[in-house]
This record gives C-alpha cells, structure tokens and sequence, in this order.
C-alpha cells in the first residue's frame, strides 16, 4: 500500500456514479491496471484530460487493498487528431478493445506497450491506412504474445513461397504438409508478415498492400485471432461501414 507512479495508456474508460471514472490502463511494468479516478467527469478536474480513452500519461495513484485511487495525470499525449478522423478513431477504439480483453491482468506487457504506442502515433501523424495499421499490429502483437513466429510453416518452419493457410486449425504451412483446403498465400500478403515479424518499432509500418493482399490478410487474421487468442471483436469490423 501506499503512493505509486505508473506510466501507460488508457485502453478502457467507464462512468463510476456520477462523476467519477474507472479507467483501464495498460501501464509499464505491471500491464492492465484499474484505476478509479474520483470526479474526473467535472468538467474542471484535473484528471479530466488524462483519463480520457488512448491518454498517454504519467498517473500518481494510491494502492489500497485491492484498488488503485488515482490522484494525479500528467498527459504526455492524447492523440486528439485520431478523434478527429472517423477511420482512425474506429482502429483506434478496436486495438484498445483488443488490448482489453486480450491483455493479462496483473503481468508486464511493457513490448505490448510500446507496440501499441507506436500504431497511435502511426495513425494520427502518418497516411498510412488505418485498417493497415491494424492488421500490422495484430500481427506483431501475435509474434509478441509467442503465438506467431516468423511466418514460416508452422510445422517446419521454412518460408519459402508459396505458404498457405489452414483455416480451421489456423495454422501457415508450406506445400509439402498441406493436407487439402488451404488458402494459398498470395506473395505481397507473406512478404508483409516476414516484414512485421523481422523487424521492430515504427518500421513494421512501412509498407503498404493492393485492395486485394489487403483482404486475405485482413481474413486470415481475422480468423487468426479466433483460433489463437479466441476473439472476434465487432469493433475491427466497424470500420468496413463507413
């Protein structure tokens, strides 16, 4: 019990009563936390700014028993241009929501976090396209989570082309142990995860995909993430309207 310092991003915000929040940060050293933030809903709080959903923040808290009472956030960055732009925003909200309910409690995720870091600046300074952004962090929070490797055949490991898809096991494979029905990897999707996977930081990003590589990966990750991490998540699907 006592003070603590944490530095993280807020992936989750609720009303608590009538004014006050209970946020969900993922924060360095110790991964999701719950913080409860008494009347940061009053308009002239000095917890309003850094309790708002993607805040970047140093928080000052006091740890009870079992609960975490925020009393300070120094914002580093609130990412407002995401707000401003309905495309960004929606990956935004969805790779928060990812976080939520994929992240352990109470376990560092310190890569996670900078990963995450990364995609919002990436989002809100570049033209990168924000569904691309998306599909490269899942990829590389895949890989982070041990639940991806290097893009190679998952039985043997070679990556030479042409890889396929196994859907219902969720599985890349290469010819030699296909068994029938896999989708065929088309060359610009397989060189975009050995890209994301060999590489770190900002450069994951630095590349785009036809209309065409960009639906098959979008599929199979979609599919990906159902196999391995068991969600399927209506915020990644909300952008397509718009």
């Amino acid at each position: 019990m006592g003070v603590v310092k944490l530095r993280g991003i807020v992936i989750s915000e609720s009303q608590k009563g009538e004014s006050s929040k209970r946020i969900l940060v993922l924060a360095k050293g110790i991964g999701r936390v719950v913080l409860t933030a008494r009347g940061a809903k009053n308009t002239k709080s000095k917890l309003l700014a850094g309790t708002q959903l993607f805040s970047y923040c140093d928080f000052l808290a006091f740890e009870g028993k079992g609960f975490y009472s925020l009393t300070q956030a120094d914002l580093i960055e609130s990412f407002y241009g995401i707000r401003m732009d309905m495309d960004k925003l929606a990956e935004a909200v969805y790779l928060a929501e990812l976080m939520e309910r994929t992240c352990p409690m109470g376990m560092e995720q310190d890569e996670t976090l900078k990963l995450l870091l990364f995609a919002l600046v990436v989002l809100e300074k570049t033209k990168t396209p924000p569904r691309l952004i998306s599909r490269i962090f899942e990829v590389k929070y895949l890989q982070i989570s041990g639940l991806l490797s290097n893009g190679g055949c998952m039985v043997c490991g070679a990556g030479q082309e042409p890889l396929f898809f196994h859907e219902k096991d969720g599985e890349f494979l290469c010819k030699e142990h296909c068994s029938g029905g896999e989708i065929s990897l088309l060359p610009a999707v397989q060189k975009a995860i050995t890209f994301i996977t060999q590489r770190e930081g900002k450069q994951i990003f630095a590349f785009t995909l036809s209309p065409g590589a960009m639906m098959q990966m979008d599929y199979i990750l979609q599919r990906y993430l159902e196999v391995h991490m068991g969600v399927r998540l209506k915020s990644r699907e909300f952008s397509k309207g718009l």
